[in-house]
Formats: C-alpha cells, sequence, structure tokens
C-alpha cells in the first residue's frame, strides 16, 4: 500500500470494472471512509514505477428527496492493484475527502447520477 498518492504517467485504458470488483471497492470504501462516496470512471493508469494500477474516482454522492442519485463532484481517488486480486493501494485520506466535499457542497450544485455503475 502506498502512502501517498501514486503519480500516474499515462491513461492505458477507460472502461469498466466487474460487479464483484464495484461491490468489494462499494464496501470497502464504506467501512474505511464513510457513508455517501461513489466509484467511478474506472481507468488502468501507468505510474511513476512503471506498474499499473486500476484508478477509479470518487464522487461525493446521495439520494435526493425524489428518490434519484445526486452527486457534488471528485472528492478523491482509490487505487487497485490489477495484479494482486485488486487489492487497495492507495486511498485518498479521510480528512481530504472531508475538506474538497465539504468545498464542493458549498460552492456547486449536485447534478443527478445515472443509476447502477458509471
Amino acid at each position: 500500500m502506498f502512502d501517498t498518492e501514486p503519480q500516474v504517467t499515462a491513461v492505458l485504458a477507460e472502461g469498466e470494472i466487474s460487479d464483484e470488483v464495484d461491490y468489494a471497492v462499494a464496501m470497502y470504501l464504506d467501512r474505511e471512509r464513510g457513508f455517501g462516496l461513489t466509484a467511478c470512471k474506472p481507468r488502468l493508469v501507468q505510474i511513476s514505477d512503471g506498474s499499473q494500477m486500476v484508478m477509479l474516482s470518487l464522487d461525493s454522492t446521495f439520494r435526493g428527496d425524489d428518490n434519484k442519485i445526486y452527486g457534488y463532484g471528485e472528492v478523491g481517488r482509490i487505487y487497485l492493484d490489477p495484479n494482486n486480486n485488486f487489492e487497495v493501494m492507495f486511498c485518498s485520506p479521510a480528512d481530504e475527502i472531508e475538506r474538497v466535499r465539504t468545498e464542493l457542497v458549498e460552492t456547486v450544485e449536485p447534478e443527478e447520477r445515472p443509476r447502477g455503475k458509471y
């Protein structure tokens, strides 16, 4: 696991993650960073040491009174090792996520998000 966010040198591919990995990431985020984060925009990236990671953005999300999902935007990132059962190698710290979330809530209007993976 990395102590600091890895430096991305290239985006190799964009796409989707499996339902199993999506579920595991959601459970990790709920347990380690709290409720209201959705992993999105999966990308296979190369980092500065030459290895490849799956990088996902973390969106601050909530369910509105109309039962639709809304998001404020990216508040952090999570990196998974595709060669080691998608082990979490880095996740933005909780205090950083909360700081960015607070800034976004105070400055932007939430936008509707699609249901399911995005």
